[in-house]
């Protein structure tokens, strides 16, 4: 029989300064609760109780600084390490060409080797639907994120994980957009494993203003089709 969980007394964001806890921090849904933020800097002298539970938005580009943030929380003790991943993370079983999702897959894969590890997946972070790229997205909002840690359900991967996204399909401006998405998507396939060869083409999407292309634009139709 596996021990009682330890109880909750205090929700530790490491991450502060975070584009995601920056919008959180004020939502009604977090209203009434008590959550503490600390950056990076914060980690090496703060002093963690064995009824923490810690939310890792931190992140860093050098995999070395991400693997010794998760050991030193590991070392703390605390109850609990919810470690807040992407869903681009997927394209990782295909190829490890783009840096952001090769950089967040390896983080997860350190969350989940510690006992008290659990990984929060997330889409493309929205207050409105509006603000995502044309297409079917694997999007998250921030109210949904919000309800999630006022009251954390993990349902997935044996009680370690929780995918906290839905698909969003937001509209092509014009019928031309939609025929470079489909051209894109067959010239994708065609890269194997090897998608960054694209790159130029992603430049030039990125100037025209259209935001789908690249590890988005495949992390999306993987999780469409694992989900469908």
């Amino acid at each position: 029989m596996s021990p009682p969980p330890v109880p909750i007394r205090r929700e530790i964001v490491l991450g502060r300064n975070s584009t995601v806890w920056r919008r959180l921090a004020t939502h009604p849904a977090l209203a009434g609760t008590s959550f503490t933020a600390i950056g990076h800097d914060d980690l090496s002298g703060f002093d963690f109780s064995p009824h923490d539970r810690v939310w890792v938005f931190s992140y860093s580009r050098v995999p070395a600084e991400n693997h010794a943030m998760l050991a030193r929380l590991g070392a703390a003790g605390v109850a609990e390490i919810a470690y807040l991943s992407s869903s681009s993370a997927i394209v990782t079983r295909r190829t490890r060409c783009w840096e952001y999702p090769r950089v967040k897959q390896q983080a997860e894969d350190e969350a989940l080797a510690l006992p008290n590890g659990k990984v929060l997946t997330v889409g493309l972070m929205h207050a409105d639907a509006a603000e995502l790229p044309a297409g079917d997205n694997i999007a998250t909002s921030y109210d949904m994120l919000a309800d999630f840690m006022r009251s954390p359900a993990w349902t997935d991967g044996d009680g370690r994980r929780r995918h906290l996204f839905r698909i969003e399909p937001r509209p092509y401006r014009t019928g031309l957009e939609r025929a470079l998405a489909r051209l894109y998507g067959a010239a994708l396939d065609a890269c194997g494993a090897q998608p960054c060869l694209l790159r130029p083409i992603d430049l030039l999407l990125r100037l025209l203003g259209m935001r789908w292309y690249g590890y988005t634009f495949l992390s999306n139709r993987l999780w469409i089709s694992t989900t469908s």
